[in-house]
């Protein structure tokens, strides 16, 4: 499967956890949906830090045979799982007290950020059609915040789109450093995926004197089935974008376009199960963004 493939398939598997997780921000606080599913997500990886050296050559063709880091090695990783801890913590609160759809649109104004830092920081080069199609995302996100204004929400002074636009800047910042560490100094993508998932357990971890009452494991398969959804879907999501991350000619700039096909499923589902407004003014948004994407992707 080509990066291009695998960016497309990461984008649509996002947009499922970002619908996940307004559900189950509807019954939790946000630190307890933090704390939850990046335990969970800790727990999804341990069998297979666990694994047997008898089973690296049933796992390594999938990519799910983590290799062992070493302390500098972690040390390295730190700042990736820093850096996503606290994208939850800003985007969860924002994503709790914004229409879905609003939320998601302030989020697809990543690939702006993510294409500037790849072009001054990695050197990445973009053609004419590439540019063009950036600029057609981006005024597809301008549209979005004009259909904001109308649902009561003034981007430029609104704390829960401010929330949402730091998270926005430390996910593309994470998306550079991915490419950093995975491209550039080779590290073993099972390993860094697995061993930020372990750490970011343990950051998560240090927030739980704050959440109350602690949940039962009967009401997280029940209840709140939602949050152990979202983590599986998140490591899922963060597998196959890593995975395209990692691929020969794979550009970060256009990866983080592809990844926001999310808006297209978080758009659908909000209509469907959320009743969201201004469903037809925002579809011209979304036809914008999917147009900029077909843009990008021709050059």
């Amino acid at each position: 499967m080509t990066w291009v493939a695998l960016g497309l398939l990461a984008g649509l598997v996002l947009g499922s956890y970002d619908f996940l997780t307004k559900l189950a921000l509807r019954e939790k606080t946000v630190l307890d949906v933090v704390v939850l599913s990046s335990a969970l997500g800790a727990l999804l990886w341990l069998p297979l830090l666990l694994a047997p050296a008898t089973a690296a050559p049933l796992l390594q063709p999938w990519g799910l045979f983590p290799a062992p880091l070493s302390w500098r090695e972690q040390a390295l990783v730190l700042p990736k799982s820093l850096m996503m801890v606290a994208n939850w913590v800003l985007s969860y609160y924002a994503v709790k007290a914004l229409p879905l759809s609003i939320s998601a649109g302030v989020r697809a104004s990543g690939p702006l950020w993510t294409a500037a830092g790849a072009i001054v920081l990695l050197g990445e080069q973009l053609g004419g059609w590439q540019w063009l199609g950036l600029a057609v995302s981006m005024l597809s996100y301008y549209l979005f915040s004009r259909i904001g204004s109308r649902e009561g929400i003034r981007f430029h002074r609104d704390g829960w789109v401010l929330c949402m636009l730091a998270a926005t800047l430390l996910s593309s910042a994470n998306a550079l450093y991915d490419k950093h560490i995975l491209a550039g100094l080779q590290m073993d993508l099972a390993g860094v995926q697995a061993w930020s998932a372990v750490q970011r357990g343990l950051i998560a971890l240090a927030l739980l004197p704050w959440v109350r009452p602690l949940p039962s494991l009967r009401g997280l398969c029940t209840r709140h089935w939602t949050v152990p959804a979202i983590a599986l879907a998140y490591v899922l999501a963060e597998y196959l974008y890593l995975m395209a991350v990692q691929a020969e000619g794979a550009m970060i700039a256009v990866l983080s376009v592809l990844r926001r096909t999310n808006l297209v499923m978080v758009f659908g589902l909000g209509a469907l199960f959320l009743r969201e407004r201004f469903i037809a003014q925002k579809s011209v948004a979304i036809a914008g963004v999917l147009a900029g994407i077909v843009l990008t992707l021709a050059g």
